[in-house]
């Protein structure tokens, strides 16, 4: 059982995919069992990988960027692939890359806080990175959903 999951990390998991800052008393509560469990089976997801750390989910229209911006990129060539998911690491408003089958060699998320801002990273920080060859881009109107899995189903 040490290396396999079972329902009550799911239920923790669930729990703190919710709320990453929840405190280990309050799991508890919710899952029906001690606070050292929680610790105990926290340590062993993250020890495995599967817990990789917390992050905050931020508001990023309120801080200004109001565009969101997705983008399928070709390559010249598919071997390519690491040498501009690096470059396009380098650029902070690019917050999400997958390397990816079908169309698209590589899709990447990225926020703008406007259209020349955006503008400006397309044509002078992206275009330029060397084995690019060609982009679509889709303009995000509105964010509906963003979740992790309810592993408790």
């Amino acid at each position: 059982m040490r290396d396999k999951l079972d329902s009550v990390d799911h239920k923790i998991l669930t729990l703190l995919s919710n709320d990453a800052q929840m405190p280990y008393t309050e799991v508890a509560k919710h899952a029906g069992i001690s606070p050292g469990t929680v610790h105990m089976r926290t340590r062993k997801m993250k020890n495995m990988g599967v817990i990789k750390g917390s992050t905050l989910s931020l508001d990023y229209s309120k801080m200004g960027y109001k565009m969101t911006v997705f983008l399928g990129i070709y390559l010249r060539e598919s071997f390519l692939y690491k040498v501009v998911i690096e470059e396009l690491t380098k650029i902070q408003e690019v917050v999400k890359i997958h390397h990816s089958t079908g169309k698209y060699d590589i899709f990447i998320k990225v926020h703008a806080k406007d259209s020349l801002h955006y503008r400006n990273l397309y044509q002078e920080a992206i275009l330029t990175i060397e084995g690019i060859r060609g982009i679509e881009s889709f303009i995000s109107v509105e964010e509906n959903m963003s979740r992790h899995i309810n592993f408790e189903s």
